[in-house]
């Protein structure tokens, strides 16, 4: 809902120092706030704003601070972080051609920058930065995802996940999230990912080590454990080894992993612990590589929803 408050009047004039119509003084706002921007998630926030509204002044102000910036960047966190709003810009912005191309060498150049900052920035981490960190991967990644970047600029972001997932030094927390995160991405193999969540949660695993692993691992994915029967199985064997007193400490933990499941998916999951599969509706069978088909899918719905494939 859309409507006129008196006090923007007030707050109108009080811009007007910024230039004398609307459109001036909010390039103008905008190159003061992007000169006083302190970090780079910040700048890449303020650069998707001028660009969405066609702000010309305080978009090439922006985006050559962020250049700048980027240059002189090395803490992960903020790398990682900036690279959410700049996808967002190529994906859907309304950039000038050639402002989408240099955004997208400018996040490549982040990712890249960021994946190898990334095993560093993981080693023995608090509770509270464990989890910051681990947000900003999953929403890196996502961001990735979605623009598709060159296979160079995925096998260096791999690499990075990778490297934290083999460090002893890295904090479990991460380390479940890279491993997830590899595992999604079709680079660690379902055998391969049920033998290292074995690992991980065996008996010789601190119990706290173990606990943080695996919520690194299945926050926000805990309906992997209904169709996986091998990560399942590895998940299952921990719980069982734990005695009476660290399962019941652990329970919060396990009711957060599987808070975003809803009651059928519980349900389903249950069932599947206890044996009793679900079979495929008649007619269906698994796809070889339902991975891959599914993205050619998206892909060609893509193309559809946006004109560029003909109806015929």
């Amino acid at each position: 809902l859309l409507a006129w408050q008196p006090e923007y009047a007030v707050r109108l004039v009080e811009n007007l120092i910024y230039g004398p119509t609307i459109e001036k003084a909010a390039n103008g706002r905008l190159v003061q706030m992007i000169g006083a921007a302190s970090t780079l998630d910040a700048l890449a926030t303020l650069v998707q704003s001028a660009i969405t509204a066609a702000l010309s002044e305080a978009s090439a102000a922006g985006l050559a601070a962020l250049e700048e910036k980027a240059a002189h960047s090395s803490e992960c966190l903020e790398l990682l972080a900036s690279v959410p709003p700049l996808a967002d810009i190529i994906r859907y912005g309304e950039a000038r051609k050639i402002e989408t191309q240099r955004l997208a060498g400018l996040l490549e150049r982040l990712v890249i920058e960021g994946a190898i900052a990334l095993p560093y920035a993981a080693r023995d981490l608090d509770a509270q930065a464990a989890a910051a960190l681990m947000a900003a991967l999953r929403k890196a990644d996502e961001a990735i995802r979605l623009v598709e970047p060159d296979e160079h600029v995925l096998d260096a972001w791999r690499n990075g996940l990778a490297a934290v997932l083999d460090s002893s030094r890295s904090t479990a927390l991460v380390a479940g999230c890279a491993a997830h995160l590899l595992y999604e991405a079709g680079h660690l193999s379902a055998e391969a990912t049920a033998g290292l969540l074995a690992k991980r949660l065996s008996p010789g695993t601190p119990v706290i080590d173990a606990a943080a692993f695996f919520e690194g691992f299945f926050s926000g994915a805990g309906q992997r454990l209904i169709y996986d029967e091998g990560l399942r199985g590895a998940v299952d064997s921990w719980l069982a080894s734990l005695d009476e007193d660290a399962f019941v400490a652990h329970l919060p933990l396990l009711r957060r992993v599987f808070s975003n499941l809803d009651s059928m998916e519980r349900r389903r999951l249950i069932e599947a612990v206890l044996g009793r599969r679900a079979s495929l509706p008649a007619g269906l069978t698994p796809a070889p590589d339902g991975g891959e088909a599914w993205r050619r899918h998206f892909g060609l719905l893509g193309k559809l929803l946006t004109g560029e494939l003909n109806h015929g």
